[in-house]
């Protein structure tokens, strides 16, 4: 492999490591590593697997169908695939996970240094009218996050990470403060849904290598691969120096178990940097909210233009997603968010699922050994909403009975019957195929 292709391959894989590093991501490993104390190794590979890994089978998945969700979801049934797509392009695009990404900014970077004078409405439009700009153009988005932004980003993230392991900001807790921290690291990876993000960013990323017109599908697989493991290990990296900084906070007795994420991070900074924590914590979420929301809204754009048939252009619809992420956001996410979450924590555990047996794509011959375990985790999705909101408590008994539940993970076993019985059927139909 040449050194151009090489570069390519690190530019491709820190532009999808930025667009999968969120607030969310900023937050959470801190705080497990604060409740893990000198387990934190433990719960960061928990949360590594569930987060980087699941993010990663999408990557693999899509670049079997050259980052189509719609193909993939074909596989199913084309009506399914539309509709399962579209929900969630909608609910981790515009309606939910953009509009985030400028309210947690002004919250987390703003307000601490300007407070409530710096209009949140100004800042919405400045936010989205960078994103634009960075955005505008397709063929350049993966270079601008790649080669500027996330070297930025890390470069700030390590500073902290860096500073915090030269001067700890107390000792480790010899024990950890709950039971159970790979599987509470399992979960809250899991929670983060970035299986479902990389179903959006293979979009980008994919369109990306085949820029490159290298005419050749294996050496495009093989770098979309080499891209995703990219960002893989740099997530895996940073969440490992997230963790350890939160566990040096571990052993300092006056702090509330319950301290909530962010608050936990803001001080853990500010006692590492000093004065200037506040500066370095307001870059970091910025940078990693705008790369997150620059990856969205081209992968919104392009999903748009692919399933509109170009009656729409990519830079036309750039614009639509800035600008109706743009309004939800100082509309208020909350109310936002009682609508899309249902209906992600219904699809989840199917679009897992659909991933997972992507991986695999071309050893799964019938169609119908995606279809049964697909149908059977969408409705247990559906039935597992119910639950969550108390409005069909008697199935919880149906959820402590499947393995896993307690990792969110319910879905596993009913994937793994649904595909046996898959391949039982479609063994029995060649039978009588050969015998007619």
């Amino acid at each position: 492999m040449n050194n151009g292709r090489m570069t390519k391959i690190l530019v491709i894989g820190f532009a999808l490591f930025a667009m999968f590093f969120g607030a969310g991501n900023l937050i959470f490993p801190p705080y497990l590593g604060f409740i893990s104390g000198s387990k934190w190794g433990l719960s960061t590979l928990g949360f590594s697997i569930a987060d980087a890994g699941f993010g990663l089978i999408g990557i693999i998945a899509l670049a079997n169908f050259d980052g189509d969700i719609i193909k993939l979801g074909s596989r199913v049934n084309r009506k399914f695939a539309v509709a399962v797509s579209l929900a969630i392009i909608l609910c981790i695009g515009p309606f939910l996970a953009m509009p985030r990404t400028a309210a947690t900014s002004y919250e987390i970077a703003i307000i601490p240094i300007f407070g409530d004078s710096f209009s949140k409405y100004l800042f919405s439009f400045i936010f989205f009218l960078v994103c634009i700009l960075l955005t505008i153009r397709a063929n350049r988005v993966v270079d601008i996050v790649g080669k500027f932004l996330t070297p930025a980003l890390l470069v700030s993230v390590g500073i902290l990470i860096i500073k915090a392991f030269i001067h700890p900001v107390g000792p480790i807790a010899d024990k950890a403060l709950v039971d159970g921290v790979i599987r509470k690291g399992l979960r809250d990876g899991y929670q983060t849904m970035d299986a479902l993000a990389s179903c959006m960013f293979s979009l980008v990323v994919i369109g990306e290598v085949k820029t490159l017109k290298l005419n050749d599908k294996n050496k495009e697989f093989k770098m979309t691969i080499l891209s995703g493991l990219t960002a893989t290990i740099c997530l895996a990296l940073v969440y490992g120096g997230l963790a350890h900084i939160g566990a040096t906070y571990s052993g300092n007795m006056l702090v509330p178990i319950d301290i909530d994420n962010t608050k936990l991070l803001v001080d853990i900074t500010n006692r590492v940097l000093g004065t200037v924590g506040v500066y370095v914590i307001a870059i970091i979420v910025l940078l990693a909210c705008l790369t997150t929301a620059i990856g969205l809204v081209s992968a919104t754009a392009s999903y748009f233009t692919n399933l509109l048939n170009g009656r729409f252009s990519y830079r036309q619809l750039v614009v639509v997603a800035a600008v109706v992420s743009g309004f939800i956001s100082v509309l208020g996410v909350s109310e936002i968010i009682k609508i899309s979450a249902p209906i992600l924590e219904v699809i989840y555990p199917c679009i897992t699922t659909l991933i997972i047996l992507g991986m695999f794509n071309k050893w799964i011959k019938d169609d119908l050994v995606y279809q049964i375990p697909v149908y059977i985790n969408l409705i247990l999705g559906f039935l597992a909403a119910l639950v969550e909101r108390g409005i069909s408590s008697p199935l919880q008994k149906l959820f402590d009975i499947l393995p896993l539940t307690k990792l969110g993970l319910y879905w596993v076993v009913p994937m793994i019957m649904g595909v046996v019985i898959a391949l039982i059927i479609s063994k029995f139909k060649e039978g009588k195929k050969e015998e007619a």
